[in-house]
């Protein structure tokens, strides 16, 4: 079926603009979900269509130079969107040069044909391959709005390729903005396409976005950014299953730094939150990529050491007590020596060892490393094979 042209384009605009007024209206109310950039994409996508829709009736630098130019801008907001949803720096003279190219080259080729048609058609085809490039380099995982975008950019493609080839065969007038034939109404239908992909790619992408940051926050200490209490749990849970299972090793280690109160006391609460990010910080950068740490409570910590063994497991602990011991935290102009204790347990855990059970002895164990005069580890006694 072939539509009218100008009314397809009509159509487009139209669609855009109630997409854009919605994005930049809710926009305004979180600037960090970066629906305003999108917003503004469609806005210059439904612009450009309008201008198309003027194609025969307004002088060509409106109806033709200038609305592709605005096409390129609205691509150009595409892409900073999603440099922005991902929280990456925004590459602004990269991205944002093309338009201005764009307007500059079709002035210059205003009153050709076939030139003007390939300038404007290889520069939207180069950011559409550009976007594609970045929504594939810059997922964080392969998920819905990574999806839609990188249909939306290959559908783009195709019915770039298609003027391309239109242009190249010979049929340039045939793809003029004010002539309706089956060409153009594919080519449009598939503008319409692209305009809600990347529209709702983009929303989605923020959302999966603000997601992913509440689930973040949900897991992890707001001060020191390891595990909270409930996630190393959690993770506890699982490594006690996986370890009953294969029937292999397990360290179950509560660290708690040594006269926590006092430093508080000496230097301030402030100076206790540095010692907790700096105790944090030298702790993960010794630990195995299998390794887990949580924030307890306070100042204790929960080490989870899957696949150690008893005699690895408090060579390992040691080094970090001695390597906490040797690197004193700043704060300010003062210098705070740090020390902590360490109760462990572990063993291969039996069906009858329970999280609870064990966090008691390696509890235990810690009250006793403390009793014996603190900044040393102390292994619980295990019944059966070790």
């Amino acid at each position: 079926m072939i539509a009218h042209t100008p009314t397809l384009f009509a159509a487009v605009a139209l669609v855009a603009t109630i997409m854009a007024f919605c994005l930049l209206l809710v926009g305004q109310y979180n600037r960090r979900d970066n629906l305003l950039l999108t917003g503004c994409g469609l806005l210059a996508h439904a612009l450009a269509y309008i201008c198309y829709t003027l194609y025969a009736q307004a002088p060509l630098w409106v109806s033709y130079a200038l609305g592709n130019s605005l096409l390129s801008l609205a691509l150009a907001f595409y892409s900073a969107s999603l440099f922005r949803v991902r929280e990456l720096k925004v590459p602004w003279r990269v991205i944002f040069i093309i338009p201005l190219c764009m307007l500059g080259g079709l002035l210059l080729l205003l009153e050709t044909l076939e030139p003007r048609m390939l300038l404007a058609t290889v520069v939207l085809m180069a950011q559409c391959g550009l976007l594609l490039h970045w929504a594939r380099r810059h997922a964080e995982r392969p998920g819905r709005a990574h999806l839609l975008l990188v249909i939306g950019a290959s559908i783009s493609l195709v019915g770039l390729g298609m003027r391309v080839i239109a242009v190249l065969g010979g049929e340039a007038a045939d793809m003029r903005y004010d002539i309706s034939n089956l060409k153009q109404t594919v080519s449009v239908a598939i503008g319409t396409v692209t305009v809600m992909m990347y529209s709702l790619g983009l929303v989605l992408m923020a959302k999966e976005r603000s997601e992913s940051r509440l689930q973040h926050m949900a897991l992890h200490d707001v001060l020191t950014g390891t595990y909270n209490r409930r996630a190393i749990l959690q993770r506890f849970d699982q490594e006690l299953e996986r370890a009953r299972d294969e029937g292999s090793y397990l360290a179950v280690a509560m660290i708690d730094i040594d006269h926590f109160k006092r430093i508080n006391d000496l230097y301030g609460h402030l100076a206790g939150d540095e010692v907790l990010c700096h105790c944090v910080r030298q702790l993960q950068r010794r630990l195995r990529a299998a390794d887990s740490l949580g924030r307890y409570g306070g100042e204790e910590f929960l080490l989870l050491l899957p696949h150690t063994d008893r005699e690895g497991a408090m060579a390992a602990l040691q080094g970090l007590r001695q390597a906490i011991a040797q690197s004193p935290a700043q704060f300010a102009d003062d210098t705070i020596e740090l020390r902590f204790s360490v109760g462990l347990w572990c063993a291969v855990p039996g069906p009858d060892d329970s999280a609870a059970a064990l966090l008691g002895r390696a509890d235990a164990a810690l009250y006793q490393a403390k009793a014996d005069g603190r900044n040393t580890v102390h292994m619980a006694a295990v019944s059966g094979p070790c």
